[in-house]
């Protein structure tokens, strides 16, 4: 779903089940198209239906008393989209975005910033596997052993969850690689399984592979989905589980995360934290789990909402927050070295 390059992949992570048939646009009568009905019409509708306002510490209100008079009669399309894009950016989710054919705005970007961390896959090629590695999913698995000391531990790179067209028709049949891979490395004694950058996915692609990497069954989050205009109109809680199908890898894993992986990343994450043989290290996630719909504007904008709370089976919700490591670890790049990628090294036991 990337529109000539400029839209992030984290519309990857939006994830096409079922809750979509549950949300709906609350909105009246068709809006206008004067700036300020656009504006208005925005605003209106993350106030019924964006999910996370609580969660994310948002004065909704108090946003709209600061950008709402900066919108005036006649202003050019630039100005309102700045404007628009102002008010979107108090949200700081990166699962919020504004397109117009000019221009496009996401709110929480984290990975056109200044806080993307040093990660080089291409160092992890050529400085830690044995003939550079292989690659497989059509390009989204890096997978190898590591060079002496560690020629029996396994690594697997996982850059994403989707490929191409996430339409519910599209084939994802690239996850299959995952079963020759873990086949491949069976001999190994542990794997670091490197998750950063990931940009998230579907659904079914996350649970799909997180099930080669399960020993047991387990519940892993609850997601609840903005269903009416009030605060508190949500549907019933619905459960996701991990469950261990196909070729399996139960041997220890080292699962790697930093700041830019993110959505299905992270569910993917909370997946394998409920497995016994699983450590997390490397550096606290993103902290965007929604569900993102897009919606378009009467002036042909097109816009995206969080419509969900995702929590744990504990009932902790890592929206902004991020999922931190069992034993965290900063990111850091240098000459040869990924102190990250040393430092999961040293957890295998």
């Amino acid at each position: 779903m990337n529109r000539s390059g400029k839209v992030p992949a984290l519309i990857y992570a939006v994830f096409l089940f079922a809750a979509l048939a549950s949300c709906e646009v609350f909105l009246g009568s068709d809006p206008g198209g004067s700036p300020r009905e656009i504006f208005d019409t925005l605003w209106k509708d993350f106030d019924e239906t964006y999910a996370l306002m609580d969660i994310r510490g948002i004065d909704w209100n108090g946003a709209y008393a600061k950008y709402a008079p900066q919108i005036y009669s006649g202003m050019g399309d630039r100005e309102l989209f700045d404007v628009c894009s102002g008010l979107l950016g108090v949200l700081d989710d990166p699962h919020v975005y504004l397109m117009a054919p000019f221009g496009y705005f996401n709110s929480g970007d984290r990975f056109g910033t200044d806080s993307v961390e040093p990660f080089e896959l291409a160092l992890v090629k050529s400085g830690y596997l044995n003939g550079g590695g292989a690659s497989a999913g059509d390009g989204l698995f890096l997978y190898g052993t590591f060079t002496s000391p560690h020629s029996d531990v396994g690594y697997i790179h996982i850059a994403g969850f989707a490929k191409g067209s996430t339409g519910t028709g599209q084939s994802q049949d690239w996850t299959r690689d995952i079963n020759g891979i873990i086949d491949s490395l069976a001999g190994t004694k542990a794997i670091v399984l490197d998750v950063r950058g990931n940009r998230g996915g579907l659904q079914s692609n996350v649970d799909y592979i997180a099930g080669r990497f399960a020993g047991v069954k387990k519940d892993y989050v609850q997601v609840r989905t903005k269903d009416g205009p009030g605060g508190n109109d949500f549907s019933s809680p619905v459960t996701h589980t991990v469950t261990p199908a196909g070729t399996r890898y139960t041997k220890p894993v080292i699962l790697i995360t930093n700041r830019q992986t993110i959505s299905g990343g992270e569910w993917f994450t909370l997946a394998l934290r409920t497995q016994d043989h699983v450590i997390h290290t490397g550096s606290t996630t993103s902290g965007a789990f929604s569900l993102s719909l897009e919606r378009p504007l009467v002036n042909g904008w097109i816009y995206s909402v969080s419509v969900q709370k995702v929590t744990d089976m504990a009932g902790t919700c890592y929206e902004k927050t991020g999922i931190s490591p069992h034993a965290e670890h900063a990111a850091g790049v240098s000459g040869f070295t990924d102190d990250q990628l040393d430092y999961a090294l040293s957890l295998v036991p």
